[in-house]
């Protein structure tokens, strides 16, 4: 399917986010095929269909690809300040970045008015954390380990630190395996390194 023109922000448009305070972002890695279903959405004011796809019961419109995984991390962060809900798929040029669209209506093909969308499940959401100022490092200790383990803290979860890395393509395709395997994770990316954290949901700060 050919992405049709996105209706959501410009790259130029969005230096118009630059002042605004950074969020989370809760992404949906969807590295393989069988990950999500292609279609087309309508959405309120827009008067053309929108390139879309549909996963775990929600529309994320297509808004540009991107060569490198550094370059969309760094797209993502600054669409984050206004999207907080994204999705993100493997294109033979590069990563293609879809922003959640909670009022979309499927919109079936021109010729099939009754064909039907059938849910697909998907990976876990990882969370993006773009700013340091959102966690703290810290030591956790968790069940069945001898030695505390260096971690993350976000809003009162605790993620232990899975894997650093300078090269954003390596660390997320780790982050995808692990989302699809359905564990919690989180990323962090300041300063061109990269953190791949994991849930301890029984972890203890020291």
């Amino acid at each position: 399917m050919s992405p049709t023109m996105p209706v959501t922000p410009s790259s130029n448009a969005l230096t118009a986010f630059a002042d605004l305070p950074a969020r989370a972002i809760e992404c949906k890695f969807l590295f393989d095929r069988d990950l999500y279903t292609s279609c087309h959405v309508q959405v309120p004011d827009v008067g053309q269909r929108l390139s879309a796809v549909y996963v775990d019961n929600q529309f994320y419109s297509f808004f540009k690809v991107i060569a490198s995984a550094q370059k969309a991390l760094e797209i993502m962060a600054r669409l984050g300040k206004r999207d907080d809900k994204m999705a993100i798929t493997l294109t033979k040029q590069g990563y293609a970045i879809w922003t959640h669209e909670p009022n979309a209506q499927y919109a079936p093909p021109v010729h099939q008015s009754n064909h039907r969308i059938y849910p697909v499940f998907g990976p876990k959401t990882c969370l993006l954390l773009t700013d340091s100022q959102m966690y703290e490092l810290c030591r956790l200790q968790v069940p069945d380990m001898t030695k505390p383990l260096a971690a993350i803290t976000y809003q009162n979860r605790h993620f232990s630190i899975f894997k650093r890395d300078s090269d954003a393509t390596k660390l997320l395709e780790v982050a995808a395996k692990l989302a699809r395997r359905g564990d919690n994770t989180l990323v962090t990316f300041t300063d061109q390194v990269y953190i791949l954290g994991l849930l301890e949901p029984n972890g203890r700060v020291l």
